[in-house]
């Protein structure tokens, strides 16, 4: 039913998306509500949620305080009319999640990256798990109702292809038409984002952004891949994907600083990123700093992130000094996105800012004490984002209803 209700193009049609999908962003909504918030007239809208009631799109999911009288009815959509599978590729893992409409996960599965992670091999491997997790729980392939993937960029969102992203462990990640590959195994709607904005889009929904309209969503590790978000709305570059996603790891943080891959001069990769994380541990290891590091790893140069996180934990002297310092670059970018947007909550989330709380902390209080020398009465707050790792992979299943339900 929900099928037809999505190719719809009466006027009935479009009010009755409408209206799912007010109830869908926002559940547990009143008739009066929703009725205000898509402008229908309240009898109107009366009628077409007793029409999506017997369509089993929609269901009375509890009722709300009165101010006398009967106490209104809440709805909600009903969450196994259809499913969907979300996608999260990134440098270090993919994820594939299996989910209900209203984006709870019935079942998941995690793929470590590595040198042989090539397209085509992630892509047998996403298809086996997901006919998997369709038997498992006895769903059809025709009650899946889209796949949505999340990627690093740069993308073509329109044509579903990954061009050309940097750090991946394994090669062939040019050019690659990820849309098109899936399309040859299921027979469904095939959707492509970045990860950054399908995670704030979860957060947004179900998480850390549930009740803010103005947000900032960074992830860090390998790169630094921003979203943001201004009036419940996430943003995107008027150039489209000619440009890109919104690059914060190409702000300026010292204008006489490192040379960057994009060809400036002290752009926030050089200074805040696990490459530049360890660069400087291993420039400073090489010129005899004292560290716990010179008696587990025997060539500097081989220095990995897990294991300054290792000493870091360990409580290594050298190991927080790297840290904090390479987090007041991070600091600084930060507290220049708080002066322009004023957001009313700040997501960080990625490994740096998840494997290290030295560097999460830091950056928070570096960040505060920036901004607020300008802006004392701002309050920010701060966040890992509620749903973790799986953040990316859920935003992008739900890019599928956003797709459809677009007109």
């Amino acid at each position: 039913m929900l099928q037809k209700l999505l190719s719809s193009t009466t006027q009935k049609g479009i009010n009755l998306k409408a209206l799912y999908n007010c109830v869908r962003n926002e559940p547990e909504l009143t008739k009066a509500e929703i009725a205000q918030s898509t402008g229908l007239k309240l009898s109107t809208c009366a009628r077409l949620l007793e029409e999506l009631i017997e369509q089993g799109l929609l269901y009375e999911s509890g009722e709300a305080e009165s101010s006398g009288g009967r106490k209104p009815k809440k709805y909600s959509i009903q969450p196994d009319v259809n499913y969907l599978v979300g996608i999260d590729i990134s440098r270090t893992f993919s994820k594939v999640v299996l989910m209900g409409l209203d984006l709870k996960i019935i079942a998941e599965e995690r793929f470590d990256m590595n040198d042989s992670s090539t397209p085509d091999v992630m892509i047998e491997q996403f298809t086996q798990v997901i006919h998997s997790m369709l038997d498992r729980n006895n769903i059809p392939d025709a009650s899946l109702l889209g796949i949505g993937v999340s990627a690093i960029g740069p993308l073509d969102t329109k044509q579903g292809v990954i061009k050309n992203p940097l750090h991946f462990p394994a090669p062939k990640w040019e050019d690659v038409p990820i849309k098109e590959m899936l399309k040859k195994h299921f027979d469904t709607n095939i959707e492509l984002d970045y990860g950054e904005n399908t995670a704030l889009d979860a957060e947004r929904r179900l998480g850390a952004a549930r009740d803010d309209k103005n947000v900032i969503y960074i992830n860090k590790g390998a790169g630094i891949r921003l979203a943001i978000m201004l009036n419940r709305e996430i943003l995107r570059s008027t150039g489209g994907d000619k440009v890109g996603a919104f690059g914060q790891g190409h702000m300026v943080v010292d204008i006489h600083g490192k040379k960057c891959v994009c060809g400036n001069y002290g752009c926030m990769n050089t200074y805040s990123t696990i490459p530049a994380l360890l660069t400087e541990a291993k420039s400073r290891l090489k010129r005899g700093h004292s560290s716990i590091l010179s008696e587990t790893v025997d060539d500097f140069s081989t220095l990995t992130f897990l294991q300054l996180v290792s000493a870091l934990k360990q409580g290594d002297d050298f190991s927080e000094q790297v840290v904090k310092d390479v987090a007041y670059y991070s600091a600084a970018g930060l507290a220049n996105m708080v002066i322009i947007f004023h957001p009313s909550i700040i997501i960080l989330s990625g490994p740096m800012y998840r494997e290290m709380k030295l560097y999460y902390q830091t950056v928070v209080e570096m960040t505060e004490a920036r901004y607020k020398k300008l802006f004392p009465q701002l309050n920010v707050a701060f966040s890992q984002g509620e749903l973790g790792e799986n953040a990316a992979a859920i935003g992008a299943g739900s890019l599928v209803l956003d797709s459809l339900l677009s007109f």
